[in-house]
């Protein structure tokens, strides 16, 4: 009866962790238009950005300082410095190391370069550490752009959560964690564009 079940189960299981796995899908134009790209010059936005339940990232901004302030007056600013600061610490560089080791194209900072590739950032959850844990989440949007046509975009790509944990300290305002976050979704987008363009 035992082995019935799990013979049952295990269809089930496995089609679960393929829908988890499904966080990339293509909002508009065709995959296909990127065969033969090799060099992105890579862009990242955050002026969309959300975070968690509070809406707007001034929203936590304002939050976040508020709270550093009551726990130790002066700390608001250094707070706000350094949860900016973690874009180009964690998320930027986690993400292109990810994306150029599994997607094996040239993607970095390459001024000049025809086709560009920008991830706008549209929503965060932080998560939490300690004895209640809770993993990173990040959405976002992948934007191809031949610059000499930039205003018709090759191909629209939407992350959806992809999540992370880092086993890192936390640093208070969960930069690394986040940073994890980018990772996944650099790594799921690399594969992503690997399978499909070669």
């Amino acid at each position: 009866m035992r082995s019935r079940t799990l013979l049952f189960l295990f269809p089930f299981l496995a089609l679960c962790a393929l829908a988890s796995a499904q966080k990339i899908d293509i909002s508009s134009g065709k995959i296909d238009a990127l065969k033969g790209i090799d060099t992105f010059q890579i862009i990242y936005k955050y002026d969309k950005l959300m975070v968690g339940d509070l809406g707007r990232e001034s929203n936590y901004i304002r939050k976040k300082k508020a709270d550093a302030e009551k726990r130790a007056p002066g700390s608001g600013y250094a707070w706000e410095e350094m949860w900016i600061g973690d874009r180009s610490k964690y998320y930027e560089p986690q993400f292109l190391e990810a994306i150029r080791k599994f997607s094996e194209k040239e993607i970095g900072d390459h001024p000049g370069t025809r086709y560009q590739l920008v991830l706008s950032s549209t929503y965060i959850e932080p998560g939490q550490s300690g004895l209640i844990r809770k993993s990173a989440k990040l959405k976002g949007t992948i934007t191809v752009i031949d610059t000499q046509n930039p205003t018709k975009p090759l191909v629209k790509i939407q992350i959806d959560e992809a999540t992370g944990e880092s086993n890192k300290e936390d640093n208070g305002t969960g930069g690394p964690r986040i940073g994890a976050a980018y990772a996944k979704a650099g790594k799921e987008l690399g594969n992503y564009l690997r399978q499909r363009l070669d």
